[in-house]
């Protein structure tokens, strides 16, 4: 009898060791993954105050002035340049006379903001294929997520389905 006991303890720790890390790191591949798409992409433009926080993409203009802004991210201080991956210099030139342009009249409304937004856009589109910067895709990381996930839900229903038969049995 205590042979049974030190097995069945084993295959616990075992089964605890191997289905607790696979539900853990799945956990947290797909919590990565899902947020990955939620962050400003390369061409994003976001209007903030000042001392508000940035993230490390977009670039961070002050709502009412659209002026670049040094800002603090998390673990990162930085400043946006108004220079966009893949324009041409006349682009990026192009951009920053519109919202000098936009802002002349004493102030930047919503309405400019998405203006703003919009021709960035319709650059950002019109860029040769290879040279537009992508929007990085958390697909994946919930991939991997879920089936790390969906493996260690498999195995515990296992031991569980194993455990309750063995208990019918009387063992």
């Amino acid at each position: 009898m205590s042979s049974d006991s030190t097995a069945v303890a084993l295959l616990r720790v075992l089964a605890g060791s191997l289905i607790l890390p696979l539900l853990l790191f799945g956990g947290v591949f797909l919590a990565v993954g899902l947020n990955t798409g939620s962050a400003p992409g390369p061409y994003t433009v976001v209007f903030a105050a000042v001392g508000d926080e940035c993230g490390a993409k977009g670039q961070y203009l002050e709502a009412s002035t659209g002026e670049p802004l040094r800002c603090m991210g998390p673990g990162v201080l930085r400043t946006s340049s108004l220079e966009f991956p893949g324009f041409s210099r006349e682009q990026n030139d192009d951009v920053r006379h519109w919202l000098a342009a936009l802002a002349e009249d004493g102030g930047l409304s919503v309405f400019d903001h998405r203006s703003v937004q919009a021709k960035i856009d319709g650059i950002a589109d019109g860029l040769p294929p290879g040279t537009r910067v992508e929007r990085e895709s958390g697909s994946t990381m919930i991939w991997i997520g879920a089936a790390l996930a969906g493996a260690g839900l498999i195995l515990i229903s296992g031991f569980a389905r194993r455990w309750h038969q063995n208990r019918r049995a009387g063992f």
